[in-house]
């Protein structure tokens, strides 16, 4: 996640007033970055506030799990079953339930059991062996109407039908509490400009190597290089990556790694294709049967070059 550390208008003229300037850190501590994305990060991986207060609600998991439900069991119990001895009156009760076309009454129809719809009724409870011999396997109905006036009758049909049907079996995303939070790392750090004579002169490694262990997949603590002059290789021992500094340290760079079966990424660099390609070639020789994953990234000694923007030609001009 990459945010700015803007403020509001209202906060920036009283900061003004203050006599403050952006960048000073009073300023600073007021940006949307460190007053808000910062710590609400933070809250979300250790599920509570710094006040110890935990977080309240749930977060949806993107996990489907299976529920146990209960299906809908309804008594129709304003009119008798006899009464109902037409298609048209049929279609009458038909016509107060959810999701059940009337088109599906026909003929006589003691029932309707319909495996496209997820509602069935039983007009007559004379006819309950062949309803309930026709509910087997429909495990898709959620929904079952019985016609009787008779509460007694209602439950001992509705058991009947649930023992057929069993338990309702719906997917359902799996919810957790916000209050539980993750398992996590959080690191910060900021991104500045950078000077481009300070990267003529090859001193703003140590400010492009977050971005390579950002490329690299973050695994693992962030490093830092050493101070004093730049190193011929950096290969930190929790990271999955590694970064050849100096193309005569290649036959040390090698043998620095021989022993890792963990890389992900190799960073050379040079200016030269060729001999990005012939070392791309010997470490792949060496290290890509125990690394089979390896990616190699060529990062030019301008180290500004691996990120310009929309450079190049184009019809017309110059992008």
């Amino acid at each position: 996640m990459v945010t700015n550390n803007e403020v509001s208008a209202e906060e920036s003229e009283d900061l003004h007033n203050q006599g403050l300037q952006p960048g000073s850190d009073p300023w600073e501590s007021k940006g949307i970055c460190r007053s808000i994305t910062w710590p609400r990060s933070k809250f979300t991986i250790l599920g509570h506030r710094d006040d110890g207060s935990p977080l309240s609600g749930e977060y949806l998991s993107g996990k489907i799990i299976e529920e146990e439900g209960e299906r809908n069991y309804r008594q129709i119990g304003f009119v008798d079953p006899s009464d109902l001895d037409s298609v048209g009156k049929k279609k009458q009760v038909v016509a107060l339930i959810d999701g059940l076309p009337q088109t599906l009454v026909t003929g006589e129809c003691p029932f309707i059991v319909s495996e496209e719809h997820k509602a069935s009724i039983l007009f007559n409870p004379d006819a309950a062996d062949d309803w309930l011999e026709a509910l087997e396997d429909q495990d898709h109905i959620t929904d079952v109407y019985i016609v009787t006036p008779v509460k007694r009758n209602f439950d001992a049909l509705k058991a009947k039908a649930n023992e057929i049907l069993g338990p309702l079996i719906a997917p359902e995303e799996e919810k957790r509490p916000m209050s539980e939070g993750f398992e996590a790392n959080l690191a910060y750090f900021r991104l500045d400009f950078l000077d481009p004579a300070r990267v003529a002169l090859k001193q703003s490694f140590r400010e492009i190597l977050p971005l390579l262990w950002l490329k690299a997949g973050a695994r693992g603590p962030r490093p830092e290089c050493p101070e004093g002059q730049l190193p011929r290789m950096l290969i930190p021992k929790a990271n999955t990556f590694a970064v050849l500094l100096s193309e005569a340290a290649l036959s040390a760079f090698v043998e620095g790694l021989r022993d890792r079966n963990d890389l992900t990424h190799l960073f050379l660099v040079t200016d030269d294709q060729d001999a990005f390609k012939d070392m791309m070639a010997e470490l792949n020789d060496h290290l890509g049967e125990a690394n089979p994953n390896l990616a190699f990234t060529q990062l030019y000694r301008d180290y500004l070059e691996n990120f310009f923007i929309n450079k190049g030609q184009v019809e017309g001009g110059t992008a």
